[in-house]
This record gives structure tokens, C-alpha cells and sequence, in this order.
């Protein structure tokens, strides 16, 4: 019997006129997107190994003061990641760069600059496809599949015969999922295979692997879908009543949830902006200058006398012996100093930032387009997981910097008791700009991704289950008199 009732589901959605538009909807939108979004790719690679080029060829004709001055900055890129032509995510926010200097790292441009006003309204790419697009048809799809027989007097018939409930119930949802599978699995196939013909790395490894993934991830979410249109149907009594709830059910999740994540967080849990934390480093880094250049002053004219010349070879050779032993210790505590607490400030500032993050996510994770979505994106390497990759290479490039570069470096800025300044820079040991090491990010595994998305995982097996049982409880329950 449920055999006989899902052939008849598919068989009456395949031949309905809404399936060949289905069909060619799915098949144009996610064919143009995946090959426009490779066009996109295929460009910012190019960029990507240009600027790496030049960055290189600079370092080569560099001197090493013209780098710990300042003058050719320290770069490590992002290259771009190829999975982004099915969730964009971060990809354009994301810095391109980051730049390395003695005093610390800061961000450089992002893609994001390129992107047009109609940007607003969301990225054109697979994920978005399927979660705004897709999922709305899906639930359209599902919102007569109990309410429409019910309005037209057949349920009563079918239920007259010796037929299981939960037998009928399952038909419905297999056979109308399938109806609606299908057009998705033609249009990935060619999608898959026009990007296959391009130089995009699909077969290379784990590359293929999630795409496998990214697809049976969003036949979960159709299936999710129409699961929760089956259970709005399974309540209603006529479809305009299901298609109306169905409606409201989809802005909300869809446009609301997600959105009022991120406005509850910012209201319960206020987190500083970058230009507030950016002009707190600024400070702590002028104080500690000042109070160190007031310190090194003060002993300067202690040792030398008062109105003394700043040389490299100033007074006697004991009174050298005597400043150089000073100023060293001095330098020493202050690096340290300034290492701690700029590691203690960006700590800070981070935990805040993770703490308001975390708030929003849970809060947005009551929406399964949302866990949907943070779930691929990080799957594609361009979600949360990646974003903290980046930066967690960043800080440890930054501190391999520290030691092999910029810690043989000695700037002296004293202010003098009696008026005036004077700076002095010296290198205690030349270091071969080539022997640095290569900034790199380590790429999460899979593993890492799913356990990073527990929350997400959790919200998708709920709305894939609860409203299933709610349509069960609901369609058994029905009172066919």
C-alpha cells in the first residue's frame, strides 16, 4: 500500500504543471549561479596570484630595514576558496590580506568593494537558491498535499477503506518529496557537470567529497521543508487556510529569525566596534612609548649630562657601558610589557566579540535556513569556522614575526627632562628576508566543521523530525465525519 500511494504522489506531482516549472526554475538558477559565481572564482584567483607576485618581487628587492621600517610591508593572503561558487559567505568581507609590522597585524582591503547596491538583498549562489528560492516552492509544493484532499471530500473516501493512517501519511511525504527531489538532483547533475568542463577543481581533493556533501545537505533541507508544509497542511482544513500559514511560516523563517539573532545580541550583549578597540591599542601603544621614551630620557641625561648630543658614540666608553646596559633592560621590559598587554587587550576584545557571535547564532539556530545555512558555508570554507582560521594564523604568524624579525630590532625614542627628543634604530642581527617562514592557514577538517556545527546540526534534525511528528499526531487524530 505505500508503495501504490507514493507511485501516485509522484505521478501527480510530475504531471501537474507545476513540476516542469519547478524543474526549469532549479535548472536555470543553480546552472547560472554555480557558473557565474566559477567567473567570480576564476577572477579573484587571478588577482589573488598576482598580488601575491608582486608581494613577492618586492620582498626579493628589499633590504631588511625597508621592511621592519615599514616602507614594504609584511603581507600573508587568503587564496580564494574554490567551494564559494556554492556559498559565498564571507568570502568578499573577508580581508584579502593582512599586514604584518612590528607593533602588530591589521587588516588590508576586502572584495566587498565591488559588489553592487542590489548586493542587499543576498549573494546569488547555490546556498541561496535553495534556501530562499527552492525551500518557498517546496512548501507551496506540500500545502495541499492533506488540506486539499480534505476540501475536496477524497480523504474521506480513502480513509473509508482499511488503510493505514500512518501508511497514507508516509506515502504522501515520500512521494511528494521525490516529486520535488528531483528537479534538484537534475539541475546540481548539470551544473556539476558545465563547471566540470571548466578548469574549476572539482575532482581535486576533498573538493568532490563536499560537493557530495553541500548535496545531500540540501535534499535534507527539502526534505526538512516539505516535512513542515505536511505538517501545516496536515492542520488545516482548506488550502488557502495551508497556503497562507505556509506563507507566514516562511518569512519568518526565512527573513525574521535570522535578522532578529543578531539585533537581540546587540541589544543584550553590546560589544565595542573595531574603531573604538582600534584607537584603545593606539593609546595603550602611545602610553607605553611615552612612559618608556620619559624613563630612557631621564637616565640619558643622568649618564651623559644634560644638553648631551644623541650619537652612536656618545661620552666615554664605561658611560656607553653603563647607558647601553640600562637602555637594553629597559627595551627588554617594555617589549614585554607591550606583547602582554596588547595580548591581553585583543583577548578581551575577542572573547566579547565571541561571546555576542555565539548569542546571535543560538538565537538565529531557531531557524532551520539559518543552521542551513551556517552549515554550508562553513562546509565550503567560507563560514565561521574559516573566518577564525584566518585569524588565528594571523596571530600566530605575528608572533613568529616577533621572534625572527622584529625582535632584532631596537628603536630608541627618549624625551628629555629638558626639552626635546631623540630616536635613535639599530639592527642586532641581520636576518635573510627569504629564510622567514611562509604565511599559512590550516584548512579545518571535516570532522572539525561537524563539531563545530552541533548547534546547527541539532536545529536541522529537529524541524526535520518535530513537525513530522506533529502531522502524524494531527492526521491521526483527523475526524473524517
Amino acid at each position: 500500500m505505500p508503495a501504490t500511494i507514493i507511485k501516485k504522489e509522484i505521478l501527480e506531482n510530475i504531471l501537474s504543471y507545476r513540476f516542469p516549472l519547478f524543474l526549469i526554475i532549479c535548472v536555470v538558477l543553480i546552472v547560472s549561479s554555480l557558473y557565474v559565481n566559477y567567473l567570480d572564482y576564476s577572477k579573484r584567483v587571478s588577482d589573488y596570484n598576482e598580488q601575491v607576485r608582486l608581494t613577492s618581487n618586492a620582498l626579493a628587492a628589499s633590504r631588511m630595514w625597508d621592511v621592519v621600517s615599514g616602507s614594504v610591508p609584511l603581507k600573508g593572503f587568503r587564496a580564494p576558496s574554490a567551494l564559494s561558487i556554492f556559498a559565498h559567505g564571507f568570502e568578499r568581507s573577508l580581508p584579502q590580506y593582512y599586514e604584518f609590522q612590528s607593533d602588530g597585524f591589521k587588516p588590508g582591503e576586502t572584495a566587498i568593494g565591488d559588489e553592487s547596491i542590489l548586493s542587499i538583498f543576498g549573494r546569488f549562489d547555490f546556498v541561496f537558491t535553495v534556501q530562499m528560492v527552492i525551500s518557498l516552492i517546496v512548501l507551496l509544493f506540500a500545502s495541499d498535499v492533506i488540506s486539499g484532499e480534505k476540501e475536496h471530500g477524497t480523504l474521506r473516501s480513502i480513509l473509508s477503506n482499511r488503510v493505514p493512517r500512518y501508511s497514507l501519511l508516509l506515502g504522501k511525504l515520500f512521494g511528494g518529496y521525490v516529486a520535488v527531489w528531483i528537479p534538484l538532483v537534475i539541475a546540481v547533475l548539470l551544473g556539476v557537470i558545465v563547471i566540470s568542463a571548466t578548469s574549476f577543481p572539482l575532482f581535486e581533493s576533498p573538493n568532490l567529497l563536499k560537493v557530495f556533501i553541500v548535496f545531500v545537505a540540501a535534499s535534507l533541507f527539502i526534505l526538512l521543508y516539505f516535512t513542515v508544509g505536511l505538517m501545516i497542511s496536515s492542520t488545516a482544513t482548506r488550502s488557502r487556510t495551508s497556503l497562507v500559514a505556509i506563507l507566514l511560516v516562511w518569512i519568518f523563517f526565512q527573513l525574521i529569525m535570522p535578522k532578529l539573532g543578531d539585533v537581540i545580541s546587540s541589544i543584550v550583549y553590546p560589544v565595542r566596534t573595531e574603531t573604538v578597540f582600534s584607537m584603545q591599542k593606539s593609546l595603550l601603544l602611545k602610553t607605553l612609548d611615552e612612559e618608556k621614551g620619559k624613563l630612557l630620557g631621564k637616565q640619558y641625561e643622568a649618564i651623559f649630562g644634560v644638553g648631551a648630543s644623541v650619537s652612536s658614540n656618545p661620552g666615554t666608553e664605561e658611560q656607553r657601558a653603563k647607558w647601553d646596559e640600562f637602555r637594553n633592560g629597559v627595551e627588554d621590559q617594555y617589549r614585554v610589557r607591550k606583547s602582554q598587554q596588547l595580548a591581553e587587550l585583543e583577548d578581551v576584545y575577542q572573547m566579547e566579540k565571541h561571546t555576542q557571535q555565539s548569542l546571535a547564532n543560538n538565537l538565529a539556530l531557531v531557524s532551520p535556513s539559518a543552521a542551513f545555512s551556517r552549515l554550508l558555508t562553513d562546509i565550503c570554507g567560507t563560514g565561521e569556522i574559516e573566518k577564525m582560521k584566518y585569524l588565528e594564523a594571523v596571530r600566530a604568524h605575528q608572533q613568529t614575526l616577533q621572534r625572527e624579525l622584529y625582535s632584532h630590532v631596537s628603536r630608541t625614542t627618549m624625551i628629555m627632562p629638558s626639552g626635546g627628543t631623540a630616536s635613535r634604530a639599530s639592527i642586532g642581527k641581520m636576518v635573510d628576508l627569504k629564510t622567514l617562514p611562509a604565511f599559512s592557514i590550516t584548512s579545518p577538517t571535516l570532522g572539525e566543521i561537524f563539531l563545530g556545527n552541533t548547534g546547527s546540526l541539532i536545529s536541522l534534525v529537529f524541524w526535520l523530525v518535530a513537525p513530522f511528528a506533529v502531522a502524524y499526531v494531527r492526521f491521526v487524530r483527523y475526524d473524517v465525519r
